[in-house]
């Protein structure tokens, strides 16, 4: 047996503290290092995606839901080309959440009989939540349980109506006309057409009409058909100043001017406008003046 002294046990204590701290400065290092080399990877794994950029194999788009104050999704059936927002009497500018919204859409079926004009009603619009931080994520049944219920109170809700359409839509434009919700569609056969969107508008804010309009497979006949343009077109638009009174353009460079007259219907000028020289794609009224 060999007798150490007091200083040779004080010099091997401390070698032996200095020894497990060191290990402890290394353990932390690795710790550190793991954790630099996950992130890392996680922003090799996530980045942001530029248009025109392919997609390596095994990659996909993912939306970051964080990005939106709101964000939900809907499915309408059939392909539409074009919506516009349906005013309401809801209020203004209203950010009050949950929110409610109405709008108009035009199908794109590949069998022209079957495609329509879609009245729908969005309600029940919440804010996007957040995705959860991982110290939320060990919270007790009971509050999982609470949220599930709150989740399933934010669900969205969909209502529909449709109306027959002749052919594809290929644009729609609401406004409103006296106290109805007016619709001028342009469709892949030339024509364009007025609708009062006035039922379908009952159907969707109530569940009893709803059933018998879906019962009685109701479809209102448009109010007014102008069949003047010789070919189809996409441009469409109504004044924003003079109730009633509408522009159409065809891809033949024509436009002509609507004017309405007592009784839900028409004047439309069978002299198009002809300073335009190709095809016309989209037409704008002033939003301060009335030509």
């Amino acid at each position: 047996m060999v007798k150490m002294g007091d200083k040779q046990q004080d010099e091997t204590v401390q070698t032996v503290a200095t020894s497990e701290s060191e290990d402890d400065d290394e353990m932390e290092m690795c710790q550190m290092e793991g954790a630099d080399e996950e992130m890392e990877d996680e922003n090799e794994d996530e980045k942001v995606y530029l248009p025109g950029e392919p997609l390596e194999e095994g990659e996909e788009l993912v939306c970051d839901e964080s990005a939106y104050m709101m964000y939900h999704q809907a499915q309408t059936g059939a392909p539409c080309l074009s919506f516009d927002i349906i005013p309401d009497s809801l209020g203004d500018k209203r950010e009050t959440f949950p929110l409610t919204c109405y709008c108009a859409s035009g199908s794109q079926s590949e069998h022209g009989h079957l495609n329509h004009v879609i009245v729908m009603k969005m309600e029940n619009l919440h804010r996007t939540t957040k995705e959860k931080k991982e110290s939320d994520e060990n919270e007790e049944e009971s509050d999982e349980e609470e949220e599930d219920d709150d989740d399933e109170e934010k669900k969205p809700e969909l209502e529909t109506a449709s109306i027959k359409h002749s052919g594809s839509v290929n644009r729609i434009r609401v406004t409103t006309i006296g106290q109805k919700s007016i619709a001028a569609t342009w469709s892949e056969n030339g024509k364009v057409y007025i609708w009062d969107l006035t039922r379908p508008l009952h159907a969707v804010n109530d569940s009893n009409i709803m059933s018998v309009y879906i019962r009685n497979e109701e479809s209102p006949a448009p109010i007014y058909t102008f069949k003047g343009h010789q070919v189809e077109g996409f441009a469409v638009d109504w004044s924003p100043l003079m109730e009633g009174r509408l522009l159409t353009g065809d891809c033949k460079k024509n436009i002509h001017l609507w004017t309405p007259k007592e009784g839900g219907a028409w004047h439309v000028d069978q002299r198009p406008y002809s300073g335009h020289t190709s095809s016309v794609e989209d037409i704008q009224w002033s939003p301060n003046e009335n030509n």
